[in-house]
Order: C-alpha cells, then structure tokens, then sequence
C-alpha cells in the first residue's frame, strides 16, 4: 500500500471519529414519549422524526457525492447524481425549515 493511501485513511478515520465526539457532545436525544403533555409529546416526537429524515439525508448526500465522483465520465451517471444531489439538497432545505417552523410554534405556545 503506498504512503499516500495510508496517510488518506488515517486521515478519514480521524476526521470521522472527531466528527462523532462532535456530534455526541452537542446532540441531545430526548425520548418523544418522556413527557406526559400530549403537545409535549407531539413536538418531541417531531423533532425527533425530523432529526432522523435529516440524518438519513446527509447520509444519502455522501453516498450519492460519492456516485457522482465515481461515475469514471460518464454523463448519465453524472446527470443521475446531480439530479439526487439536487432533491437531497432540497429535502434538507425543507427539512431545516419545518423545524424551524416547529420550534417558532413551540415557543409561542409554550
């Protein structure tokens, strides 16, 4: 295995790993059913169910990043990749929006 390949996986696992403590230190997963408040409960479970479509779309964003970049030249696997990229990137917007519109409704009312 040459040097290079073995400097780039050491540093992937790196990055990832601090990607995790990252993410472990900020994100705080509370149980949608903790409460007793029903529109408790259904906030909880909304940002909950919208955290997970949000993490299941990052997570289709780079496989689909990685499509793109392995498409070797060829134009329809790179116009395919560009138009997943593309709804990706809009469900994420739309995403970032509902929680946002989640959170300004559970502020007002709260």
């Amino acid at each position: 295995m040459r040097l290079n390949s073995k400097l780039y996986y050491i540093a992937a696992t790196v990055v990832f790993t601090s990607a995790q403590k990252a993410c472990a230190l900020t994100f705080d997963f509370t149980p949608p059913v903790a409460e007793t408040d029903v529109g408790n409960i259904f906030t909880n479970l909304l940002k909950w169910i919208l955290t997970v479509a949000g993490s299941i779309a990052l997570v289709a964003l780079i496989v689909t990043g990685i499509s793109y970049m392995t498409s070797m030249g060829s134009v329809e696997k790179a116009k395919k990749a560009k138009k997943a990229v593309l709804w990706i990137i809009s469900g994420l917007i739309l995403i970032l929006i509902s929680y946002a519109i989640l959170v300004i409704i559970d502020n007002v009312f709260a």
